[in-house]
């Protein structure tokens, strides 16, 4: 069964290190305090770029990731050059010192798209409580005013999970005063240092949704769920989705990007129609060149130093079953919504093993199918 992803990812994560200063509860990555010499060169990244361009036009978005990417020393390099053969680029730097204003400049001019920043609690003890470094909230705080100082597109991040649930409505008050132009949740699955007692339960989950969606037709920046695909069914269901104040909300999103200062071309590739999902318009890379469905569903279907990503994405059997909703088991496969979500590939798989199988964290029970 083919899709709108079934030749092309929407986006592409590489993990360019593992090596990170902070010491999070939940870091997907089991970040260590040093670079792996295994990691993939300077020249075999440029290489990895130039298979994400083949991928053709539009390209995938790319999103340079850790660990803390800026722990190499060729960051500004390879933004240049994904910059140059056409790419989106954006990076997602850990709150630490080693973002400083110079770099930041750098990695404007070398053409980075968008800068993505975590934070997971509108106070000092919060943030850093959660990060398990002191001074990390205050980085973050510090590294948000210097890229809006150098008028560098901004996206927050934020870990949705039981000790930072509570301090969402906080900061959403926070991020309204940031002049960003996405905030992007990111619920929790246990995977690396992460454990299932940390997530949230499905009905919890549903609650959260239920109140960015009411959320987002009163703010002015873009909200997206990252494993929590049902935020999609949860929108076409919310009846402020439809208009605010005459405004659909597609439009107000479409003005959000463009307000932005990305290019035209770009500001229409950072929003996709559907759920994007493990293997199903998303495709992750880690450190030593493992191509995954994503960075929550660690299922190597190749390397990159050994096998064609363009190939593995759109051939290889876990891909292709991952893209096709006629696989899904349990509540998933007999859902409405299976086309537009489709369930969260990374839960099911560590709650469950199957990564086909129905996704625990959703509430929502399909109508009557034959």
């Amino acid at each position: 069964m083919t899709g709108a992803f079934a030749q092309s990812p929407f986006i592409v994560i590489w993990e360019t290190t593992r090596a990170c200063a902070l010491r999070c509860v939940h870091c997907r990555a089991a970040a260590i305090p040093h670079r792996d010499p295994h990691e993939l060169t300077t020249e075999e990244a440029a290489a990895l770029m130039e298979r994400i361009a083949a991928f053709g036009d539009p390209a995938p978005l790319v999103v340079l990731t850790g660990g803390d990417p800026l722990r190499r020393p060729d960051m500004v390099e390879l933004v240049a050059h994904g910059t140059r053969i056409g790419l989106t680029v954006s990076l997602t730097p850990s709150g630490t010192a080693a973002v400083t204003q110079e770099k930041l400049r750098a990695l404007r001019d070398a053409g980075l798209a968008r800068l993505a920043v975590s934070l997971d609690g509108a106070t000092a003890g919060a943030h850093d409580g959660f990060r398990r470094v002191r001074g990390s909230h205050g980085y973050t705080l510090s590294i948000i005013e210097r890229a809006r100082d150098l008028g560098l597109p901004l996206q927050i991040n934020s870990t949705v999970c039981r000790q930072t649930v509570g301090e969402l409505p906080a900061l959403a008050e926070q991020v309204a005063g940031f002049g960003v132009t996405l905030w992007a949740l990111f619920f929790l699955i246990a995977v690396g240092r992460a454990q299932a007692e940390q997530a949230l339960a499905a009905a919890d989950i549903e609650h959260v949704l239920e109140w960015a969606a009411d959320l987002r037709a009163r703010v002015p920046f873009g909200i997206k769920t990252t494993e929590a695909p049902q935020y999609h069914r949860v929108l076409a269901q919310h009846s402020s989705e439809m208009a605010l104040a005459g405004c659909p909300q597609e439009a107000r999103d479409g003005r959000r990007e463009r307000e932005s200062g990305l290019p035209g071309s770009a500001h229409r590739r950072m929003r996709a129609e559907r759920a994007v999902t493990d293997g199903n318009g998303f495709v992750f890379v880690d450190h030593v060149g493992n191509i995954c469905p994503s960075g929550f569903l660690l299922m190597p279907a190749g390397n990159v130093r050994r096998d064609d990503l363009v190939a593995v994405y759109r051939d290889d059997p876990l891909f292709v079953a991952l893209r096709d909703p006629s696989r899904l088991g349990g509540r998933c496969g007999r859902c409405e919504w299976r086309a537009r979500c489709g369930g969260s590939r990374a839960r099911a798989y560590a709650l469950t093993g199957d990564p086909l199988g129905e996704d625990p964290g959703c509430v929502h029970h399909p109508a009557s199918r034959e």
